[in-house]
């Protein structure tokens, strides 16, 4: 059951399943991508890649400007000035664009009246705009916009409006995604942070003429308006970098990698096993325990994902994972990304006891035929991370007073807890299996009811038949007895049985007709150690026989008393009686000094 426990396959641990690698020198993960951190001046062109396959996007520029390279949110970006400036590649079939697509941007608007960030363009008839995202300034307020062809070259029910406060020098994100039915427009401030989101459903229905690979264009709108032939009428006055095309939409992990670490992608599965659980020992008051667990790749290169919360990793050294944008730490969803191809590390599970209603007690006082003891625990465990944990409850009864051999039942929840022995230990445990959720704050019952039972006989007996003196001390307290007139000696065999085997709680047993522990004679454990017992007066004046945990075998223990069951009686009594009335006259006269009188009792 313990291997069961502390065995967990990644589809049951709740982290990022994924491995960060470099993006690879070609892009291969991506349909079109476009850094525009570089350019040829001499071909003037800069390299893009489509499909993992460098293409030389050409520049286009005004007569007397040239390209510029401006610092951009990762390298280097494209600055335009307003003027007839834009850079030109090939997309791949539009057929594909109507069955979803993702598109990523950063953009620093920089001029007023601007209007252009990236459209996809039939180069036939530049009329015919597939797909146009644009940055419009309208009375000073920016908004973005995103438009899509639809049935009739109809722009009015495929276009999503964006309008948000955009300021001029500050870098933005536009992220457009469509999952076949339905547009999502966000943009993302200069720290990442999501300003504004607007989705819109929209119909996507490509003519056979528009099969064909259209041209995708950076930096400029190729208007429909008055004429196709007026196709530079607006440019973008700004900075454009990086600029992304999936043939798929974006996944809300590849967002975040794109937006917080740069140019990385996402890898193969990253691969997670949960090296032990913790074992919680219930019969804390409270502690903190740890999980282990390890994550590893089979990608040298790749950064796999550790919980902020882990501790005593195994590669304290690892290489952590940096973002290009920031040149922090690259954090996301509680976890930092480690270098390395196996990773080890601790999270910490937090236990604490609420309440505790009749604990088991060091010493019982069996003072009825039958008693039940009802152990109940209410606490509660804590997972403060970011991943799914299996845990192990644990209670190891000895901590309680019982032995290995035989202890009660323990339930956790209304379920009975299961016996563990390790292998190659002496040790027991009961232990219970469970899962916790991230975050997850639970609260348990542990309840367990202890039993016990005693039987007695008793007889009167003579002190010859109960054994021969063995020593002195036992013959001066016959004795004094016998002096005292108690002469009528009792045997009493008690039997006592628990649905436990107690290892260091004492048993009190009452012996009823006793009033002073001086009449108990002697006491032996006929079971177990077999030892001479001892016997003690209580605050409230029971006399008792403590029968230590020893004394029992497998929850059943025997013991016999030899006592006194009657106090001072006949013409003894009343001979002390007297006498005790006559001391305290003559005490009060201030000669008690003179009475040298056997006094009995």
């Amino acid at each position: 059951m313990l291997a069961t426990a502390g065995a967990a396959s990644a589809a049951t641990l709740d982290l990022p399943k994924w491995v960060i690698v470099p993006e690879d020198s070609s892009f291969s993960d991506v349909t079109l991508f476009c850094g525009l951190d570089a350019m040829d001046t001499t071909n003037n062109v800069t390299p893009c890649y489509r499909e993992g396959s460098v293409l030389n996007a050409v520049i286009y520029f005004n007569e007397t400007g040239y390209p510029k390279l401006a610092t951009g949110k990762i390298l280097n970006a494209f600055e335009f000035d307003g003027s007839t400036e834009y850079v030109e590649t090939v997309l791949l079939n539009s057929t594909k664009i109507a069955d979803g697509f993702g598109m990523f941007l950063h953009f620093n608007a920089k001029g007023t009246g601007t209007i252009v960030a990236q459209q996809v363009y039939n180069s036939d008839d530049p009329a015919q705009t597939l797909l146009r995202l644009r940055v419009i300034s309208s009375e000073g307020t920016y908004y973005i916009r995103f438009e899509g062809l639809g049935d009739g070259n109809s722009w009015s029910s495929n276009r999503v409006i964006l309008i948000s406060q955009i300021s001029l020098n500050k870098d933005y994100t536009v992220i457009v995604n469509f999952d076949g039915q339905t547009v999502t427009l966000e943009l993302y401030d200069e720290n990442n942070n999501l300003l504004d989101t607007q989705t819109a459903t929209v119909s996507w229905t490509i003519a056979t003429s528009y099969t064909k690979n259209w041209p995708f264009s950076i930096g400029a709108v190729k208007s429909t308006w008055p004429s196709p032939n007026d196709v530079y009428r607006d440019f973008f006055n700004g900075t454009i970098d990086e600029v992304r095309f999936y043939y798929e939409p974006l996944s809300d992990d590849a967002k975040k990698l794109l937006l917080y670490a740069g140019r990385k992608k996402l890898s193969e599965q990253a691969q997670f096993k949960q090296l032990f659980s913790p074992m919680v020992d219930l019969t804390k008051e409270r502690a903190t325990f740890y999980a282990g667990l390890e994550v590893s790749t089979s990608d040298p290169n790749g950064y796999v994902p550790v919980p902020e919360s882990a501790v005593n990793m195994s590669i304290t050294s690892a290489e952590k994972l940096k973002s290009d944008y920031t040149g922090y730490d690259f954090y996301y969803q509680g976890h930092y990304w480690y270098r390395a191809d196996k990773i080890q590390f601790n999270l910490p599970i937090q236990f604490e006891t609420l309440r505790e209603k009749n604990s088991f007690a060091k010493e019982i006082l069996l003072d009825d035929d039958s008693k039940t003891f009802i152990y109940e625990k209410e606490f509660r465990v804590t997972n403060p991370t970011a991943t799914k944990i299996n845990i192990l409850y644990t209670v190891d009864p000895t901590a309680l007073g019982f032995s290995v051999l035989q202890y009660p039942q323990f339930e956790l929840d209304g379920v009975p807890m299961a016996e563990w022995r390790p292998s190659n230990s002496t040790s027991l445990y009961l232990i219970r299996t469970d899962s916790l959720e991230p975050g997850e704050i639970s609260t348990h019952w542990m309840k367990s009811i202890w039993t016990i039972t005693k039987e007695e006989l008793e007889f009167p007996a003579k002190i010859d038949d109960f054994r021969s003196i063995t020593d002195w001390s036992v013959a001066q307290r016959l004795a004094e007895n016998a002096v005292e007139g108690k002469t009528d000696t009792y045997v009493k065999v008690i039997k006592i049985d628990s649905n436990a085997d107690v290892s260091n709680v004492t048993i009190l047993v009452p012996l009823k007709d006793v009033e002073d522990k001086n009449d108990v004679i002697e006491a032996v454990a006929l079971t177990g150690s077999r030892e001479t017992l001892q016997v003690e007066e209580l605050e409230d004046g029971k006399i008792v026989i403590k029968v230590p945990g020893d004394a029992f075998i497998s929850g059943h223990a025997e013991i016999k008393v030899l006592y006194n069951k009657e106090g001072k009686s006949g013409i003894f009594a009343i001979i002390s009686k007297i006498l005790a009335k006559v001391k305290e006259l003559l005490r009060k006269l201030g000669l008690g000094g003179l009475v040298f009188w056997p006094v009995y009792g």
